[in-house]
């Protein structure tokens, strides 16, 4: 829609407006995921090449970091669904930070028959010029009409099979001071009308993907047997065990993100603008100044996902802006500046930046039993997806 050139630390002391380089508009109930899935993936930049090495984890046990966040294991949705926030980190925690997945999951192929393809932007054997230097050299900016905009942008890059918004197992449940909390914005503009525009700045560590010959396990094909037709009981056992859906694939890293508020008019005028800028320097430079209270009705707080302690002072002063004698804090001042570009990039630090889940039901061979089983699991998808 719009876009800019530069980037990186070549632009500190420059416009921001030479930084931003994709922009998406959300538009409507019905554009909201697929124009928000379709700028994350022209977001991404090309990765580094693969790696493989077997994922031979063989136990069920939670975990307090990543161990447990493995390509091929099973996942069970259901019992916190609505705060999976609880086990998956997407933002900062206001307690420990320590973790990012502390979800438990399940052994469901042989180990020697899978494995995960891996993307590590920081291998050694990864050639110096494929190496990203942190974070990305762009903003991610999108244009959100509603709160529901707003968390279909942010989970952009998270697929549930059978899940049509996959932020609803994250947020449904959660307050509204929550959200609003996790957002860096007031409570009271998520419990009324307002439009609102997300602006990420991502870090990306790294993707696994599954591959392999995926041969089911002697534990798993026995608990499918187990499956009684027109039983739902043990089909919720194996549920229990086994959960809802495999992992094929997640990325992790870090984003660095702020939230700007507006009211109907101002926001159409800015999104309007946007779409018809011709990227030039002089006309998007003009766009910095809706980002300010002037025009803005809140302008969040910049947040980092992994809740680094050291952000908060890291960024105390330096990516203060000041506008009609009020001052603010802006996500586009990091690049303005060298020496806080590379102090932010020496601050560790995880979370989930994306997932995707596939149905258990995709792995269980053909026969009655099966279709018993993925019957009761669409209905019960369903049944939650409405209610909660």
């Amino acid at each position: 829609m719009a876009g800019g050139g530069g980037g990186g630390s070549g632009g500190a002391g420059g416009s921001w407006a030479a930084l931003v380089l994709a922009v998406c508009v959300l538009c409507g109930e019905g554009g909201g995921g697929a124009g928000a899935g379709g700028a994350s993936a022209a977001a991404t930049p090309r990765q580094a090449p693969p790696h493989t090495h077997p994922d031979d984890n063989s136990n069920n046990e939670v975990s307090p970091d990543t161990s447990y966040l493995r390509v091929g294991r099973s996942l069970n949705l259901l019992p916190r669904y609505g705060f999976l926030t609880l086990s998956i980190k997407v933002f900062p925690q206001r307690t420990d930070n320590s973790w990012v997945f502390r979800e438990k999951t399940a052994e469901v192929f042989q180990p020697n028959s899978y494995w995960a393809t891996q993307t590590n932007p920081h291998s050694p054997s990864s050639p110096p010029s494929d190496r990203p230097r942190g974070y990305d050299q762009h903003f991610l900016i999108d244009f959100c009409d509603n709160e529901r905009d707003l968390f279909t942008a942010y989970f952009d890059n998270f697929y549930m099979e059978g899940v049509p918004e996959p932020h609803r197992v994250f947020t449904t449940s959660l307050s509204i001071r929550t959200k609003a909390q996790h957002l860096g914005i007031r409570p009271t503009y998520l419990s009324s009308q307002h439009s609102f525009v997300l602006v990420r700045l991502f870090r990306r560590k790294r993707r696994a993907t599954l591959g392999g010959q995926l041969t089911l396990n002697g534990h798993f094909k026995s608990a499918v047997s187990d499956i009684r037709m027109g039983s739902p009981s043990s089909v919720s056992q194996f549920l229990d065990h086994y959960g809802t859906h495999v992992i094929t694939e997640y990325e992790v890293g870090d984003v660095m993100y702020q939230v700007y508020v507006f009211g109907d008019r101002t926001y159409a005028e800015l999104k309007s603008n946007f779409a018809r800028s011709q990227s030039s320097e002089n006309e998007l430079t003009r766009m910095e100044h809706y980002f300010t209270p002037y025009y803005a009705l809140d302008v969040g707080r910049v947040k980092l996902a992994s809740g680094n302690p050291a952000f908060e002072e890291t960024v105390a002063n330096q990516l203060m802006s000041v506008t009609f004698f009020r001052m603010y804090h802006s996500i586009f001042s990091i690049f303005k500046d060298q020496a806080l570009e590379r102090e932010l990039e020496q601050l560790d630090g995880e979370v989930v930046l994306s997932l995707k889940l596939e149905k258990i039901t995709k792995i269980v061979p053909k026969s009655p039993e099966a279709r018993w089983l993925g019957e009761i699991l669409d209905n019960t998808l369903s049944l939650y997806y409405v209610t909660m």
